[in-house]
Formats: C-alpha cells, structure tokens, sequence
C-alpha cells in the first residue's frame, strides 16, 4: 500500500466522523504533507456574483449583501472552501455567468418543487491581477478544460521524484473531492475546506482558488477568493437583479430585470429605480 492510500484513508474515516474534532485532524494531516500547486495570472474583464433572494427581500441595499459576508457569527456550517466562522467570496468571470447563476439557484440545490428564482448579480472590477490556485482536474473531468489540463503537466517536474506516484494519487483524491455533490452529504465539504486553507495558510502570495463546478457538469469554473484580497483587489461595479420563472421542467426564462441607477462608494449604498 502505498503511503497515500494511508493517509486517503485516514482522511476518509474522519471525513464521516461527525466528533467536533473531526475537521482540526483532517487539517492537520494535511498540514504535514508536501502538495505542489499550479498556479494561473488571471485577470478577467469582470468578476459576478449571484446572491439569491430568500427572505422576500425587494432589493439589496448595500455592497456588503452583495460581497462576501462579514458578520462570520452568522456562518455555522462548511461552505465549499470555507469553515464556519470564515467568510469567502464566492464568484464566477464574466464568461462563466450561467455557471454563477446554476450554482446560486435553488432547484439545482435541492429545491426541485422551485417555480420562480429572484436573484441579484453583482459585478466587480479587477484592480490587480489575481494569483490563483487551480484544483486540477480529476478522471472525472478530465480533457474539459485545456488550461487545468496543461496546468495538469506541471506535476510531470515531479515524475523522477520516489514520491511521485503517492503525489498524483493523493492530488487525483483531493481533485475528487471538489466534484462531489454537498446536497448529497454535507460532510463532503470538510476535505475541500481542509485543502482551500492549507491553500491559503501554505501559500500566502495566492489570492484564491479555481475549480471546475459541479453544477454546470464541469464545463464551468468557480472562483473563491479571500477576503483581504477583495478589499485590496476588487472594486463594486454594478449591480442588476433578475427575475426568472419556470415554463417547463427543465426550462427557465427571465420575466424581468432591475438596473441599479448608482451606489455610494463610502457608504456602499446601492441605488436602485
């Protein structure tokens, strides 16, 4: 067996152990291994991001209803990337908007009964370029994307290494792990979140991560960046909120959309008509 397999499993049986002390093990086995990761410059034109109506709201009001959350006290459960207590932004680029509106709306998040969707985008200038982490592909998605594909090579430096074939088994687990279906169990969030932060606490000149979206079947991409780096990086844009309803089973149409006419960049108000 190899040394790989000991430590996947070791992680596996933790990764169902529902003891409040299940998670610090998981991050400290992975705190103590060697992972390379690939890097990508990116610096698209925009980023958005969709945030759901789901208390009747008529509107948002302010940029921070838009951002990632602030008020941590509030998060109690594992998102994607983040732990409870730890707020990330969650986007999509400009050209992955359906990805960023299949992921926010709710029947592709369990609610299949779901007749109409409120949403609200916001966009957001980049000041700087962003450094981020890409999670490579898996045999599960595999020849979707050329650039996780090539960024795939960057492990092939690493092949006359003794510990290679333990490195590509262990990063095609952790790959795994990103394309796994939370409504199906929510602890399959407990590795992701695990490897994001030893992203983000073994590699401080990264801005964030990319990874293929389960949603949109991996042909999308979903970008999740920290929150010192959207207050140094990122500057609101624009804000439009979206109204779609259902026409068939697996149909939806946009019936109405809202442009805000301006927004205050000391308060962070946003104006709408």
């Amino acid at each position: 067996m190899k040394i790989s397999d000991e430590i996947i499993a070791d992680l596996m049986e933790l990764k169902k152990d529902t003891s409040a002390s299940s998670y610090e093990k998981i991050k400290n086995i992975l705190k103590f291994q060697r992972i390379p990761i690939a890097f990508s410059e990116f610096r698209p034109p925009k980023l958005i991001r969709y945030r759901r109506h789901n208390n009747g709201e008529r509107f948002f009001y302010n940029i921070d209803e838009l951002s990632y959350p602030k008020d941590v006290s509030k998060i109690k459960n594992f998102g994607r990337a983040n732990e409870p207590g730890q707020g990330f932004f969650y986007c999509n680029d400009n050209k992955n908007q359906s990805t960023g509106m299949s992921e926010a709306m709710s029947i592709f998040r369990g609610k299949k009964e779901s007749k109409e969707e409120i949403l609200t985008i916001g966009a957001w200038n980049l000041l700087e370029n962003l450094r981020l982490a890409m999670i490579l592909p898996s045999k599960e998605n595999v020849g979707i994307h050329k650039e996780f594909d090539e960024m795939k090579k960057f492990y092939n430096e690493y092949e006359d290494s003794k510990e290679y074939a333990d490195l590509i088994n262990l990063n095609e687990f952790l790959a795994n792990e990103f394309t796994l279906d939370v409504e199906k169990d929510k602890s399959n969030y407990k590795i992701t979140c695990a490897y994001s932060n030893y992203i983000k606490d073994q590699f401080p000149k990264v801005d964030g991560i990319i990874y293929a979206s389960i949603k949109s079947e991996f042909e999308g991409t979903n970008i999740v960046l920290w929150p010192e780096v959207v207050e140094k990086k990122v500057e609101f844009f624009a804000a439009r909120k979206r109204l779609i309803k259902r026409v068939s089973e697996n149909t939806f149409i946009e019936t109405q959309t809202f442009d805000n006419t301006g927004f205050d960049k000391a308060t962070g108000e946003i104006f709408w008509k």
